[in-house]
């Protein structure tokens, strides 16, 4: 018993041994966990995100870029969201400057769009309450792309199996509503991937 309590003391201070090993040498490659930390001086750990101002036409992105940024900095523990200013170390502005689409060339075969190009532009800025600014970039892109009509939509995507029309409505759809519903759903990712953005920029620029 003492032979077999041994040899399994061992194998597990090897594993642990080898584990660590690989943490210092993916930290000598520039590897990093995202959420593990802060690039922000440590006493910053409360922050208040009020609504965005949205200059778009797009009134929905309002509230969707908002909440993406508030579950962004929360999401890894790292911050608390807090509902005022007045509880805050510092606090997160941002801007909602314009969407932009650029439509895919006309085909002969269906004599319609087939891609649409949208483009979210965005700044934000990183305040303490006393003033002072931590972070700040005003003009942010992320884009994604989605299809105008339904033969053209490429079901295997990951966008479109992360999405709410699946493969057998598509042929129950006109191209106007898949054109709609596609475009929805690229509005919330814009708004997830712009929160990303700038998460990662304000907070963990190495990552």
């Amino acid at each position: 018993m003492t032979l077999l309590l041994t040899s399994w003391m061992n194998v597990y201070r090897s594993a642990l041994f080898s584990s660590v090993l690989m943490l210092v040498a993916l930290s000598g490659c520039g590897y990093s966990l995202q959420g593990g930390g802060s690039a922000l001086p440590p006493d910053i750990q409360k922050i208040h995100i009020p609504i965005v101002e949205n200059n778009s036409s797009e009134s929905r992105l309002t509230f969707s870029f908002t909440e993406a940024l508030r579950d962004r900095f929360e999401r890894f523990g790292v911050f608390t969201i807090v509902d005022t200013p007045s509880e805050a170390d510092a606090v997160l502005q941002a801007k909602i400057n314009r969407v932009k689409r650029n439509t895919g060339t006309v085909t002969s075969r269906t004599e319609s769009a087939l891609q649409v190009d949208t483009s979210l532009y965005v700044g934000a800025e990183l305040k303490r309450t006393t003033g002072q600014t931590l972070w700040k970039d005003g003009n942010l892109v992320v884009t994604q792309s989605f299809a105008s009509t339904g033969d053209v939509v490429v079901t295997s995507s990951p966008e479109f199996y992360g999405g709410v029309i699946g493969a057998s409505d598509l042929g129950q759809l006109d191209d106007r509503e898949v054109a709609r519903g596609q475009e929805r759903e690229v509005l919330v990712r814009l708004a997830e991937n712009a929160a990303a953005k700038i998460y990662n920029l304000s907070v963990a620029p190495d990552f």
